[in-house]
């Protein structure tokens, strides 16, 4: 081939544009405004990203394809002035209008699921009926594509389809099974994203409904994924409806030998001090059975999410001993017990005077607190009278567990033997803030400063505590013989006040000391 055999070619494939008749206003338009237009796409795409609009997505297609498409089928409409009829003619505006169809199902998705409220409407509207909605969208674009830029008639194609769907439809049966019951689904709304239901012997959480299946993770973080057709045809449990609270219950026996009245008075106080159980219903405490060995009382709870109610039941049956052993509860249980004698002894709890001895600032009022527990006790058995409870104890606290509240009365003084204790008081705001942290050989409850008044702070145990538990009218009395223990007990708490006050006063800024 020549030089003149290229030129002849060339002036054949671009014969109609070299003509004198080339419209030169459209050529005009789509030489300057094609990339005047891009710039401007360009710019206001970078703009809506830099601000995070919710648009931005949308802006990036009409740049990205619709522009381009445009372009394109101008050049061959209006410039090279192909026929609508030829095939080049009509695949470039099928381009086009896909890329406007493309473009206009992301303005919706953006429209409808974009911004700050993306997460609450995708949870709202199920992915399922999002896919039917865009796969409807699509066949209508597609329909429309089809019959006014292919000249064709959609009755035909229906025809076909509908012949050939027949055998589709038996190959494909129980696919289309699952989406038919995902639609009846999806219409009942009998379950949605986030809710805790119990399906096909598996407790979990709806994190997706799609064509086929519904995805629950369960409470051991395993993914299960049960067919649509599956939760349609059979019962389901849903635990968020009709609300998202749950009520829980938990039976549990005591002795006979103690009064059914005081036994809930100490459950009913466990429930109501536990974090994580609401108000709303109140927790209860009923009587239920006389059995063989304790009488069987049940508890009543309820938890604000499906999620609090495993911790919030550890937390309760946790404290469920610990007041128990405080409050000399017991819980009978038949059992047959066989010692032997390389078995070690099971730990022994401290005494009161082996508590102080550990202390050397508490050894010195050991032996006047002794002589005046036994006073107490001798006085009583020569009155005639039962002897009085001790005013000096033992007592177990679990990690988290309320020993003192806030506004009681300061009647007891705690001396901490083991664990940590902490003392809460409010700031400026409202908020709890501590204010000490006790550990063995610190004391609590100043019952020589303030005994009676109602105390400023809220006093919680932050691992499991032991501690001595003193009555104030105890300590009193053996204080006397120590002038010296007495003005240190009584400095700690003016201390801890003037620290409380002080975050009353003003906010503290974080990681700075107080004290």
């Amino acid at each position: 081939m020549n030089g003149s055999d290229g030129m002849n070619g060339l002036s054949s494939l671009f014969g109609p544009l070299l003509k004198s008749d080339v419209p030169l206003l459209p050529a005009a338009i789509l030489a300057v405004g094609f990339p005047l237009a891009l710039l401007i796409a360009t710019e206001l795409l970078n703009s809506a990203a830099r601000r995070g609009a919710v648009l931005a997505p949308t802006l990036r297609v009409v740049r990205t394809f619709v522009l381009p498409a445009l372009a394109a089928m101008m050049f061959v409409t209006e410039i090279w002035r192909l026929a609508p009829e030829e095939t080049a003619s009509r695949v470039v505006r099928t381009v086009f209008w896909v890329a406007l169809l493309f473009g206009l199902l992301t303005l919706i998705n953006d429209t409808l699921f974009g911004g700050r409220h993306q997460v609450t409407r995708r949870e709202r509207v199920p992915k399922l009926f999002r896919d039917l909605a865009r796969v409807a969208l699509v066949s209508i674009g597609a329909a429309l594509i089809y019959q006014h830029v292919w000249q064709q008639e959609i009755g035909g194609a229906l025809t076909a389809l509908g012949l050939g769907s027949i055998v589709v439809g038996l190959a494909l049966q129980e696919p289309l099974g699952n989406i038919v019951s995902g639609l009846m689904l999806l219409l009942e709304r009998p379950l949605a994203i986030g809710d805790w239901i119990i399906a096909d012997g598996t407790t979990g959480k709806v994190i997706e409904i799609n064509w086929r299946s519904v995805h629950i993770e369960s409470i051991l973080h395993e993914m299960r994924i049960i067919p649509n057709v599956v939760l349609y045809k059979t019962s389901f449990s849903n635990l968020s409806r009709p609300t998202a609270s749950r009520t829980d219950t938990y039976d549990v026996g005591f002795s006979y030998d103690h009064p059914p009245n005081d036994v809930k008075r100490a459950m009913l106080d466990i429930l109501r001090s536990t974090p994580g159980v609401i108000a709303d219903p109140a927790p209860e405490v009923h009587t239920l059975n006389y059995g063989d060995f304790s009488i069987t009382y049940r508890m009543v709870f309820t938890v604000a999410r499906h999620e609090d109610l495993l911790p919030v039941r550890d937390a309760i049956l946790s404290r469920v001993w610990y007041v128990a052993k405080r409050e000399s509860l017991q819980i009978p249980f038949p059992i047959q017990m066989q010692y032997r004698p390389y078995e070690s002894p099971s730990p022994r709890q401290p005494g009161v005077a082996e508590v102080l001895d550990r202390f050397p600032r508490y050894r010195h009022v050991r032996d006047a607190m002794l002589e005046s527990l036994a006073g107490n006790q001798a006085d009583a058995v020569a009155a005639g009278r039962a002897a009085p409870a001790p005013d000096a104890r033992i007592v177990t606290y679990a990690a988290g567990e309320e020993i003192h509240a806030r506004g009681a009365p300061v009647d007891r003084f705690g001396l901490v033997a083991e664990g940590t204790v902490e003392l809460l008081a409010l700031d400026a705001d409202g908020a709890e803030v501590a204010v000490a942290s006790l550990g063995p050989g610190d004391f609590h409850g100043d019952a020589t400063v303030s005994a009676g008044r109602p105390s400023d702070f809220r006093v919680v145990a932050r691992t499991d505590v032991v501690e001595v538990s003193i009555d104030s009218q105890t300590v009193a009395t053996w204080l006397q013989g120590s002038s010296g223990l007495a003005a240190e007990i009584g400095e700690a708490y003016v201390q801890r006040r003037k620290v409380a006050q002080r975050y009353r006063q003003r906010p503290v800024p974080t990681g700075t000391d107080p004290a």
